[in-house]
């Protein structure tokens, strides 16, 4: 065998031996300058995407300039190129600050690197995880011989669900996929809930229209009886119904379906209960807020997205499941490259094999604030919502939803058009709020999720938008 030469040094090795203090402070700056910026510097982007395309078209990627260069590099691309969506005044959907715990906890996981797809690869790593989503199965009121994960977001969460749908309903379909089913699927959505949806169905080689969006009641509610409806007019026309996933904060207003009528109709027709809780999911560490989801702990299945409403950083889903046994089914595998496990490791229960260690971010912000501290951010941001409105009302616009949630959807009654208005805002640079199509109408959207955001943001947020109002013409009727 050839000799190594242990004299000759990497870049890498040189780093690593001249110890991270210098690097740390290099870095430091840059953060702090991010977090500073999340409250007073401007939202959206000061340099045009066109800029910053001319500005990365002159770098050499095969060129190293030392750790120093490069992150003040990156740093200042991102400043000027990118909106600060974790900006307390970015009100324009779930991607909220994150906190420092969770920040840390990020770096750790990195330097360590641990390989969580097996217990024995890691098991403090592991069992940590377990622990914390043992913990909040028992929140969601899940028995404890209930499951689940963290997963890289949200639609890997609910992809989980329908592959535990399928696996749970169909025996065959572990080996067969969709030819074990009888006939084409049915997936049963609200027409306001995410149609990540329609890309799940593809995926899993349903197709496009295996997914039915149903109605909904008015208010952006998933309506019972059309879902009764369609699922009996579909199994007269040979279709097979698997699933109804019922959502728990709507991306676009906040509502919640009615969970207990989805669980009566889903035990009614024996299908598999998903309920999509990316959102609003958070509020199970809540106990003075837990009866706002009341029916959620029928479900077969649950998603919750940690990065939506829990402070830590991108992207940290988590996947909840009653049956342990479906959930091993539908991803169970062997091979000989991998140690023996305890049967419910990563790789035999989920989409990822090789998988870093996500549930650190939340353990550690956890055990930083406590569920109090949660609390306290829930009861703040709840607060501000209700500010907001009461600010909306007092200036003239008009409210469009009913949540009880922090998220408020409004219109402008003299006809002002709302894209034109988030536009402005956008241009503006100080806000940047959400334009959706609720009801059959556009609106303005406000999620309140950051745990920065203060009732000075709020009157901020309602002086621009009468700015924003004075400086856009109404749209012609």
């Amino acid at each position: 065998m050839k000799a190594v030469d242990n004299s000759t040094e990497t870049p890498l090795n040189t780093m690593v031996q001249a110890g991270i203090g210098a690097d740390l402070a290099w870095v430091s700056g840059p953060v702090e300058a991010a977090f500073s910026a999340m409250v007073n510097g401007p939202v959206a982007p000061a340099v045009p995407a066109a800029t910053i395309g001319e500005r990365l078209s002159r770098i050499d990627l095969s060129a190293g300039e030392g750790l120093q260069s490069a992150i003040g590099e990156a740093a200042a691309l991102m400043a000027d190129g990118d909106l600060l969506s974790a900006h307390a005044r970015c009100f324009g959907y779930f991607n909220p600050t994150p906190a420092w715990p969770g920040v840390l906890a990020d770096l750790l996981s990195a330097v360590r690197n641990p390989q969580l797809c097996v217990v024995s690869h890691a098991p403090a790593s592991v069992m940590m995880e377990r622990k914390l989503i043992a913990w909040l199965n028992e929140a969601l009121g899940f028995p404890a011989s209930a499951t689940g994960h963290f997963t890289s977001g949200g639609s890997e969460a609910n992809a989980t669900g329908l592959q535990v749908a399928l696996a749970r309903l169909f025996p065959g379909y572990d080996t067969d996929g969709a030819q074990a089913l009888p006939g084409p699927a049915r997936i049963y959505a609200s027409a306001d809930s995410h149609l990540a949806w329609i890309k799940l169905a593809r995926a899993a080689g349903l197709g496009r229209n295996a997914v039915s969006l149903i109605p909904t009641d008015g208010g952006g509610r998933l309506d019972p009886d059309a879902l009764r409806g369609a699922i009996a007019a579909d199994r007269a026309a040979g279709a097979v119904p698997v699933m109804i996933a019922a959502t728990a904060g709507t991306t676009n207003a906040g509502m919640i379906d009615p969970l207990h009528a989805c669980a009566d109709i889903a035990v009614e027709t024996g299908l598999h209960l998903h309920v999509d809780a990316a959102w609003a999911g958070a509020l199970i560490v809540d106990e003075t807020r837990r009866p706002l989801l009341d029916g959620i702990e029928r479900a077969d299945s649950v998603t919750v997205d940690a990065h939506k409403w829990l402070a830590v950083p991108m992207g940290a889903g988590m996947v909840f499941v009653r049956d342990a046994e479906a959930l091993s089914r539908a991803f169970a595998v062997t091979t000989s490259y991998m140690p023996a496990g305890d049967g419910v490791d990563a790789y035999v229960t989920s989409y990822q094999w090789s998988r870093r260690f996500i549930g650190l971010r939340l353990w550690m912000t956890l055990r930083t604030i406590g569920v109090a501290g949660y609390r306290a951010m829930f009861d703040r941001q709840f607060a501000l919502a209700d500010a907001l409105r009461d600010g909306l009302v007092m200036r003239g616009w008009h409210i469009r939803n009913a949540s009880r949630l922090p998220v408020v959807l409004f219109e402008d009654p003299g006809g002002r058009d709302s894209a034109a208005l988030a536009a402005w805002l956008e241009a503006d640079r100080q806000t940047w709020l959400g334009h959706v199509a609720f009801e059959g109408r556009p609106a303005l959207r406000a999620c309140i999720t950051s745990y920065l955001t203060g009732p000075d943001d709020i009157e901020v947020l309602l002086d621009r938008l009468d700015a924003a109002r004075a400086a856009v013409q109404p749209a012609s009727r």
